[in-house]
Parts: structure tokens; sequence; C-alpha cells
């Protein structure tokens, strides 16, 4: 049967509406750069599309995000909540900073940072929101029907983000820009249901899943961009650049803009470490000791298994801290007479690439299960490398007589409790913060070592780390690895040293 002229036009504009969608879709992936991309394999990861342009001038971000998500839970959903963490820098009395670091903080005086959010899509259809928490830096988001296990939705947010002048995680000083925990990411939902808690003035308040990022940032032309995730394209106008950034299976993703970095590369194993400086050539020993961390770390604990890890000198006033594939460590330590100091804080940053960063858990109730397991990896770090001579003097003068000795100092002064399980905000103060968590927490994995003897207590983190990668641990992982690998309970052990009145509570 031949083809009438009304059936040939139908064809034809079936044949262009299928170009058009191919087309549209190409476009789409090649903008992305994912085309095959294996990404794409982890249908029930929560997936962060963000393109933002980047304006250093007037301190903001201009941003779109669409978001992913499906729900891995067992009940139904009947909202979504997400961290806003930059609305927690939007008035001077309800800071994230103690008191006694404010000038430290704002060097030029309290400056506001904030979120402003214009628009919010559910499935592509406005939708009702609102802020709560104490500095409204929670975002919740209704459901008129719920969300039910395994069922996937898409959220689409339109926000500016507005920087303080402030050398912190999230600011901008003299020679960087910090972006650590600058968008709204979702709330970890747990047995305790959604986790909404605040940005507490200590420690690192932050817990969240794992998760793919794709990221375009549109920058000035003369700026260099460091980054969470692998650098998959730039793009060169004539007075911007856009780059192109993906992190597979993170738990949070970060950068740093500066004008005036330099960049050097070493490889370890299957990784890339790069170090971005502004001082000349003390960039270069960082990534001297990164590089050397990295491969001891590799061998003590598992493989490493991102392509890239970027160490970044940054104005920060805190020490350093880390992010997914990317620590921001303190610029004053790259000073010439700093090596001691730039050494131990890049040494303990990329312990947190395993310990925080593969494996996560909820810093603000349970911070000893990473900073205590890596201050002592930092030790372990210079008998393996310099020998257990050194390994000994650095962990009596960093942590025996060292940060310990600071909390023994203060305990007989206060009537203070020594419990190190506890949430950020039962604590008084940094001192018996870091004197407890950090210090007694890396004294307690010295003594689980010296009971256990090195093979075991090596075999038991390797164990700790291949179960638990890529999700977040609670205590009782670590104790099922002490368990799995020696045959015999540890829970006695651990509660003798993680709680004051341990008596008191076995009796």
């Amino acid at each position: 049967m031949g083809v009438t002229p009304i059936k040939r036009r139908y064809l034809i504009a079936i044949i262009v509406l299928i170009i058009l969608c191919i087309s549209v879709s190409s476009l789409y992936d090649l903008f992305w750069g994912r085309r095959s991309d294996p990404y794409r394999s982890d249908e029930d990861l929560t997936l962060y599309e963000i393109d933002l342009t980047f304006n250093p001038y007037s301190k903001r971000i201009d941003c779109m995000q669409q978001v992913k998500y499906t729900n891995k839970e067992e009940a139904n959903l009947w909202a979504l909540y997400f961290h806003v963490y930059p609305n927690a820098f939007k008035h001077a009395e309800k800071s994230v900073f103690p008191k006694e670091e404010m000038d430290r903080a704002y060097p030029n005086g309290f400056s506001p940072g904030f979120i402003e959010l214009n628009k919010v899509l559910l499935e592509g259809a406005p939708v009702a929101y609102t802020f709560e928490g104490y500095s409204h830096d929670i975002l919740m988001i209704p459901l008129e029907e719920p969300l039910k296990p395994g069922d996937r939705l898409e959220v689409f947010l339109e926000y500016s983000v507005v920087m303080p002048n402030s050398p912190g995680r999230f600011g901008y000083f003299d020679n960087t820009y910090n972006l650590g925990n600058w968008y709204p990411i979702l709330c970890v939902y747990d047995e305790r249901g959604w986790n909404l808690e605040p940005y507490h003035s200590l420690g690192d308040p932050f817990y969240s899943d794992i998760a793919n990022y794709y990221v375009r940032i549109t920058a000035p032309f003369e700026f260099v961009i460091a980054a969470t995730g692998e650098e998959t394209r730039v793009i060169e106008g004539d007075e911007e650049k856009i780059w192109e950034f993906k992190g597979h299976k993170v738990r949070d993703f970060a950068w740093v803009a500066s004008q005036k970095f330099q960049r050097s590369s070493a490889v370890v194993g299957d990784t890339t470490i790069y170090s971005y400086y502004y001082t000349h050539d003390r960039g270069k020993k960082a990534l001297e000791f990164a590089a050397s961390a990295l491969e001891i770390f590799n061998d003590l604990f598992g493989a490493y298994p991102y392509k890239n890890l970027s160490i970044v000198q940054t104005d920060f006033f805190i020490g350093g801290m880390e992010y997914p594939r990317l620590v921001m460590i303190d610029g004053s330590l790259y000073d010439g007479d700093q090596d001691d100091w730039l050494e131990l804080v890049t040494v303990h940053e990329v312990a947190h690439q395993w310990w925080y960063g593969l494996v996560g858990n909820d810093e603000v109730h349970d911070s000893w299960l990473d900073e205590g397991l890596t201050e002592y990896s930092t030790i372990l770090y210079y008998g393996q490398r310099y020998g257990r001579e050194e390994e000994e003097y650095k962990y009596q003068t960093y942590i025996n007589k060292g940060k310990f000795q600071l909390f023994r100092i203060y305990r007989d002064s206060e009537d203070t409790d020594e419990t190190i399980h506890r949430p950020l905000y039962e604590f008084k103060d940094w001192l018996e913060y870091d004197s407890l968590v950090y210090g007694k927490g890396a004294i307690m994995f010295h003594e689980l070592r010296q009971e256990m003897g090195d093979e075991i207590f090596f075999e038991v983190l390797r164990e700790y780390f291949e179960s638990n990668k890529f999700q977040n641990a609670k205590p009782e992982d670590l104790y099922r690895a002490c368990q799995k690998v020696t045959g015999k309970p540890w829970d006695d052990f651990f509660r003798q040293w993680l709680y004051d009145d341990y008596e008191e509570k076995a009796g």
C-alpha cells in the first residue's frame, strides 16, 4: 500500500521529533561529559547536579541545583529536609564560632553569610517550603504524597550564596575563597529519623550520606579552582572559564578558588595528589607529606579508591579541615619554620580521607569515632615513615604529654566529666573537646593496639574499613570488627574508655 500525503507528513513529523529528542539528550550528555558515565549505574545514590556562577567581586554565588533522591528507608517519608549551613553565618549573636575565636574568625569585623532561596520545584512543580532550626538552617519541603521505599523524586533549587569575610571553612579572605558546607545538602535519615542538628560551635558538626556529584563552576578567567572530584573539563572563554567536576561516591562537595594558586602533583598508586599553594615552593613540601601519608595509609588501612586528592593552602585559621578528596590547610603553616606542624596537620587531614571520608559517621554524636582514630593514625604515620622511636616521641609529645596532659591539668582544676562518647553540645569548650576526643581518644586506640598486638590491630582496622567504606559507621561497627578478627567481644574495653562513669553503668 502506498503512503498518502497525510501519512507522509505524519511520518516526517515523528522523525523530526525523534531527531530533536536525540539532539537534546546528546547536548545534555555533552554538557556534563557523561555519555558513558559509570556513575549512572548507582541508581539508589542521591545525585546532586549543581550549575553555579562564582562572582568574587560581589562575594556571591548564583546556583541552580537539581537533587535526585531515592528513599532507601523502610518507612514512608512525608517531607525532605536539607541542611542550609550558610544560614548559620547570618547573625553574630548566633555565630558558629566560640566567643573567644570571633576576632580570629572575623579579623575585619563580623560579616554575614547566608543563602537566598529563590525557587523550589518538586518534580518540576512549585512547592511550599519552610526554614526551621536555630538559625533557619534547615530547609523543610513537605510532600503531598508519601515517598514510599524505593521511590525516587527530583528537587530543583535556585539560590544565591552570600559569602562572609572570614578565613574559615566558609568564607573569603586575602588569598582564597573557601567553599565548605556551602550548598543545601540532604539531612541523613537513620534510626532516629531525620537528623536536624544545628551548626554547633565545637567540632565538625556534619553528618551526610554518600552521593554522586556533577558540579559546573563558571568563574573569572584568572581564578584557579580546586575541588572535590575529578576535573573533567575546563572550557576557556574570553573573560571566564567553566570548570566541570564529577565526584563519584563522596559524602560532600567542597571547593577553593584563588587567583594566586600554583599547582604541583605526584602519583601514588592509582591516585594523583595535587598541591595547590600560593607560598612559593612550600606547597611541594605539603605534597611530599601527603604523598607519604597516602602511601602509608593505603598499606595500613586499605586502598584509596579515588583518582585524585587535593591538598589546598588556604586562608584558614583553624589548622586544617577535611572534605572528600580535598583538604584545607592553614596557609600560615607554609612558612619555612613550620614544617613540623605542616606535616602533622597535612597527615591528619589525609587520614580523614579514610576515617570520615570513606568510613563516615555521625560527627555530632560520635565524633571520637573519626577524630580519635584519625589522631592515632597520624601517630602511626610517623612510625611507618621514620621508625618506632620517632613514633613514640610524637605520641608522647603530641598526645600523652600534649593534648591529654592539657586535660589532666584541666581535670585537676575542675570537676570535669571524662566521657568521650557524648554529643558536641555537651562539651564545655574546645579544650575539653580537644583533650578528650582527640587526646584521650587516641590513647584509647593506642591501648587497644597494645592489648591486641600490631598484626591483629592493623587487621582490625582493615576489616573496619572494608566492611564500612562508603557507609556511615556506628560505634558498634568498630566493636564488631574487633570481635570478628579476634574472636572475642571488646565492648567492655571501649566502655571503660568512652564513659567516665563506666563502673556505675556496668554495676
